[in-house]
């Protein structure tokens, strides 16, 4: 392979190491939040917590209540991605570091602020789809409101910083190949790869397994437009978002073959297929 070739691949398994520390993160989130609240966990796994039916959320205020209901994740994954955004703005960092960062904040912001907006939007599943159940019809219109607001102004914000970050490895602004290239490698390709992987451990999770969704891999696939930013950090850089005239450029794409960041990656990527996703029994 040549150096080309080998920073499109470091990127891909830097991104890939990004998502594999997000999505189950979030759910050990999920966990620890069950485990504050004193609500008995029955299983863990990569894609969702499931815990007992018999908790009293009622006895809670409404804010305790939100949380323990499944807020509580992606509050802390838009807190997190916030102050990710001035680490990679503000602090100096070797090439693989920042790429690393600035992927991770992608997953960070898709994953608290794109539940705002997909839960705020479309009620729809998941973290915020639980805490609607909890609360009179009147109230949730206004979450869904504010959530809906938050929630798509953070993704929008994701989707032009992206853009912006691309051009600390953009040398020559006015190289369309070159902005191909470096938004390929730092958005798309772990944008798909993501999506793939993710697609394959819903199916082996114990989601599936015990019926939910009907095993349906579309509820997988539609989840995914919670990650659309990279995509458009893609088309932003590439062609869509007009290049800036000053370069912001610091240094290439790490080109050099990365063994330690694939190899920990891949044995990362077995572990939440094949260990994870299926479940471990708590209780």
């Amino acid at each position: 392979m040549n150096r080309k070739d080998f920073s499109l691949l470091n990127c891909t398994m830097s991104g890939m190491l990004a998502f594999v520390l997000s999505v189950p993160v979030h759910e050990f989130i999920h966990f620890l939040t069950d485990i504050i609240y004193d609500h008995e966990v029955i299983w863990f796994s990569a894609v969702a917590v499931l815990s007992s039916d018999d908790y009293d959320f009622m006895a809670l205020s409404p804010f305790h209540r939100a949380m323990a209901a499944g807020g509580s994740a992606s509050v802390i994954n838009a807190l997190v991605a916030i102050l990710l955004f001035f680490v990679i703005i503000k602090i100096q960092m070797g090439p693989g570091l920042r790429v690393f960062l600035i992927q991770y904040y992608a997953m960070q912001m898709c994953l608290g602020f794109g539940y705002f907006m997909v839960n705020g939007l479309f009620g729809a599943f998941g973290d915020w789809g639980n805490v609607f159940e909890l609360f009179p019809d009147s109230t949730v219109v206004i979450m869904r409101i504010v959530l809906g607001i938050l929630g798509s102004t953070g993704i929008v914000f994701t989707m032009f910083a992206l853009n912006y970050m691309s051009y600390y490895f953009v040398k020559h602004v006015d190289d369309r190949k070159e902005r191909f290239h470096v938004a390929l490698g730092l958005h798309l390709l772990p944008f798909i790869a993501s999506s793939v992987f993710a697609v394959i451990v819903d199916m082996n999770s114990i989601l599936m397994r015990e019926g939910y969704f009907d095993a349906n891999p579309f509820f997988s696939i539609a989840v995914r437009f919670m990650f659309i930013p990279l995509f458009w950090g893609f088309m932003f850089t590439w062609v869509m978002v007009k290049h800036p005239k000053e370069s912001r450029f610091r240094y290439k794409l790490p080109s050099e073959p990365r063994y330690v960041l694939w190899g920990v990656t891949i044995i990362l990527l077995l572990v939440d297929l094949f260990v994870l996703a299926p479940g471990i029994r708590i209780s």
